[in-house]
């Protein structure tokens, strides 16, 4: 059993931005909603890609983390 939290596939998806020319609405359209923003700078975004699976019987079927990856995008002021 896996259980999946954040952005799914976070890792291919980020391969479709550009550098200097994806946009705001290109990094929402490809990844959707940014998982949280920064409180100091509204130009910093967070994207989280969590899986989790379950562990073997013999540690009474606790969840292990099984991926765990974060993207932050820092966009300047043209967007």
């Amino acid at each position: 059993m896996v259980k999946h939290h954040g952005v799914p596939f976070l890792e291919k998806k980020q391969t479709m931005l550009i550098i200097d020319k994806s946009n705001k609405n290109d990094i929402e359209q490809i990844l959707g909603y940014p998982s949280t923003k920064s409180k100091f700078d509204n130009d910093i975004w967070i994207y989280i890609e969590r899986k989790q699976t379950q562990s073997k019987i013999k540690n009474l079927g606790k969840m292990k983390i099984f991926k765990n990856d974060v993207l932050v995008l820092e966009i300047d002021n043209y967007g």
